[in-house]
């Protein structure tokens, strides 16, 4: 906890929700969340959490002009990115929501939960609540214990060609999708952590500390 209580991650607002979960939960494991609207203009040393909740058109919007070039820089230049939920997506190349492009560091695209499961019956949209979480050895670039995180999506993350690029995979209606996805030092997570509590703060806690000491 001293070691994350110096970390200052930034927390970036697309305007997609979900920024106050996510801050809070930061705040509890003892980091110094500082939320930002624009792109700094000078180089950071943090990590960056890339959140969201809401429509990816949007969301790819709002990417458009310096917010894309600054996460592509970052992403260029291996500095730790953990997208969740919507903000993983982001990290996709599009999606069936709607239009406008994601940032195409995993060749996946994002679609939506058909109607009907894989035994024909219907299927509840979105997948909604606790999920079990264990990661395989090596799945993540940081030992998490195994545990229960909480899902809140229509839309899921096709795997990629590229397994390496979707290290744990969940089911839900006889459909498999990447649960995590990875990219040089950017990871994504379907589920959410910030609303997963203990096990939310395990996560958290690990990826602060592997994107402070790890990743350094």
């Amino acid at each position: 906890m001293e070691r994350i209580s110096t970390i200052r991650p930034l927390v970036v607002d697309l305007g997609c929700g979900n920024i106050g979960s996510v801050v809070r939960m930061l705040t509890l494991i003892g980091a110094s969340p500082e939320v930002i609207n624009t792109p700094p203009r000078s180089a950071v040393d943090v990590p960056v959490v890339l959140p969201g909740v809401g429509n990816f058109t949007h969301a790819a919007r709002s990417l458009s002009g310096t917010w894309r070039a600054w996460l592509d820089q970052l992403h260029g230049s291996n500095t730790p990115i953990l997208g969740i939920c919507l903000g993983a997506q982001l990290m996709c190349r599009s999606s069936e929501e709607g239009g406008g492009e994601g940032l195409g560091w995993v060749d996946s695209r994002v679609r939506r939960f058909p109607e009907l499961d894989a035994h024909g019956n219907s299927l509840r949209i979105p997948h909604m609540g606790w999920e079990s979480f264990s990661p395989p050895r090596g799945c993540l670039p940081f030992e998490v214990p195994s545990g229960r995180m909480y899902y809140a999506h229509s839309y899921f993350m096709t795997p990629p060609v590229n397994a390496a690029h979707a290290p744990y995979r969940f089911e839900y209606g006889g459909l498999r999708f990447a649960a995590v996805i990875r990219s040089r030092y950017a990871i994504g997570v379907q589920f959410h952590p910030e609303k997963s509590h203990h096990h939310g703060k395990q996560f958290l806690s690990a990826w602060m500390t592997w994107a402070r000491e790890g990743a350094g």
